[in-house]
């Protein structure tokens, strides 16, 4: 049977195709070398979480930082484990706010959204952190968790907490049973964030 191809068209797809994956492998390093500057929580503006976590800010001022092998390393040693490939490149968003009627605008707190998995998988979090580096606030966003661990009660007890402080669920974060592995997920990423916001503004 004749297909009615000639030898110099076959040869003339055969180039076809080898210029089109040449094209596609080229696209796909392009893809590899030059990864996008999304960072891990904000493909879109977090406007609504944002006020949530603080509601008296005018504004927020969004910060793309790059943690360094330095930074890593005191952070990873304060918090006694591995960060996340995801922590090293943190979106940290500065709340802008005036102390009263006609006062300057200043930066009153620092935000930061990250990732814990508790018993029902990841959990996006979302924490304030003050000038003297004190926790002010932790709030769940996505999640499926339980509601008895979604309750205000639990998360009220991180306010004032510092950097040094053990958040061990059982000893200084009370929990609702059977909710411990998600209680020490979230206890542990409130932690994580307040240090990698700690290190990244602390003063030299």
């Amino acid at each position: 049977m004749r297909y009615g191809f000639t030898r110099y068209s076959n040869s003339s797809a055969i180039i076809y195709s080898m210029r089109t994956l040449k094209s596609l492998i080229l696209i796909l390093g392009m893809i590899i070398l030059c990864p996008s500057e999304n960072y891990g929580h904000d493909l879109e503006w977090p406007g609504e979480k944002l006020k949530a976590l603080f509601p008296a800010a005018e504004s927020f001022e969004q910060k793309n930082l790059y943690v360094s092998d330095a930074q890593r390393k005191n952070i990873e040693d304060a918090l006694g484990s591995k960060l996340p490939e995801e922590d090293l490149q943190p979106s940290i968003y500065l709340a802008i706010m005036r102390s009263g009627s006609g006062a300057p605008l200043k930066k009153a707190a620092a935000i930061m959204f990250i990732d814990a998995y508790g018993k029902g998988g990841k959990i996006e979090m979302g924490l304030v952190v003050s000038g003297k580096g004190i926790l002010g606030k932790v709030l769940i966003f996505e999640n499926y968790e339980a509601e008895s661990i979604r309750q205000p009660v639990f998360f009220e007890q991180f306010a004032g907490k510092k950097g040094d402080d053990p958040f061990k669920t059982g000893r200084d974060i009370s929990f609702p049973a059977p909710e411990e592995k998600t209680a020490q997920a979230i206890a542990s990423g409130a932690k994580r964030g307040l240090l990698i916001i700690n290190e990244m503004f602390k003063k030299k």
